[in-house]
């Protein structure tokens, strides 16, 4: 009897050998050959009525890809994007200017990103305000976000207290800081090219 069971009890620790390998090295994975890929067309739209998607939209024009931009697009309004890239951070001139509070926006944001993952669209969030959008407001917007991106690109002084960081590392999200505007071309460049 014990000579049978021995190939077996081998065998089976070979198995355990393996799998303990593999747990080592992060576990399967085929997220690398499923992940979704930025490509155009772009939809460039503002999440909490800032003015930084006008900025943004700038530099999308500049890429050469094609895209549009919708200040205040709604989840109808997608169109045929293939990627949202999204300005969050709240600004109260742009919530009284547009008549709506944050539980508005938050519901308007709800709904863009459950159709983006319906559609299957790559989503980019990208926060220039710095410290001055990282107040309540902003945080609520954030923390929505965030967490459903496929990709974020920040401003340097955007996450002095590590909320960007630690929306990166629960969900495996690739984070990029930047200096400012002017160097959100070259980030944004590689991403698509990888598309």
């Amino acid at each position: 009897m014990l000579f049978n069971t021995f190939p077996i009890r081998r065998f089976m620790g070979a198995v355990a050998l393996a799998m303990g390998l593999i747990s080592a090295m992060g576990g399967f994975s085929t997220a690398s050959a499923q992940a979704p890929k930025a490509a155009p067309p772009v939809l460039v739209t503002s999440i909490g009525r800032s003015l930084d998607s006008f900025q943004i939209q700038l530099v999308v024009r500049r890429l050469g890809v094609e895209f549009k931009h919708v200040a205040d697009a709604d989840a109808d309004g997608l169109g045929n994007a293939k990627t949202l890239i999204l300005a969050v951070g709240a600004s109260l001139k742009g919530f009284g200017d547009a008549g709506i509070t944050i539980k508005d926006e938050l519901a308007r944001t709800t709904k863009i990103l459950d159709t983006a993952k319906a559609k299957g669209l790559y989503v980019i969030l990208v926060h220039l305000g710095g410290e001055d959008r990282r107040d309540a407001l902003s945080n609520q917007l954030i923390d929505l976000v965030g967490p459903r991106s496929n990709y974020m690109i920040i401003r340097d002084d955007s996450d002095a207290d590590k909320m960007f960081t630690g929306i990166s590392k629960t969900g495996n999200i690739p984070l990029v800081v930047i200096d400012g505007p002017d160097t959100l071309r070259p980030a944004l460049e590689k991403i698509f090219a990888a598309g």
